[in-house]
C-alpha cells in the first residue's frame, strides 16, 4: 500500500469525506483498499472504498441513481405521451 492520503473535509460529487472507516479486502484476497465515512447531500452516511471516491465511480449513497432514473421515466413517459397525442 503506497503512502496514506487523509482526504478527509474533501468532496467528491455529492459525498464529504468525515474520516476514515478502516480497510476493505477484495475477495481476491490479495488487494487492501482504505474505507472512508462520508456524508452525502441527501444526509445520508455512507462507507466508500478510497479509490471509488478517487476515480469517480461513487458520486453519492445512491440518490444520484435514483434521481437519474427518475428523470429519465419521466422524460420516456412525456415522450410516449406527445406521440401518443399526436404531436
Amino acid at each position: 500500500m503506497g503512502k496514506l492520503i487523509d482526504i478527509t473535509g474533501q468532496r467528491f460529487g455529492r459525498l464529504t469525506v468525515l474520516g476514515r472507516a478502516g480497510i476493505y479486502r477484495a475477495p481476491d484476497q490479495e488487494t487492501i483498499c482504505l474505507t472512508w465515512r462520508c456524508r452525502c447531500d441527501c444526509g445520508n452516511e455512507t462507507v466508500v472504498i478510497g479509490n471509488n471516491l478517487k476515480h469517480g465511480y461513487t458520486k453519492s449513497c445512491g440518490c444520484l441513481r435514483k434521481e437519474i432514473a427518475s428523470e429519465r421515466m419521466r422524460a420516456y413517459h412525456d415522450k410516449r405521451q406527445r406521440t401518443a397525442d399526436g404531436i
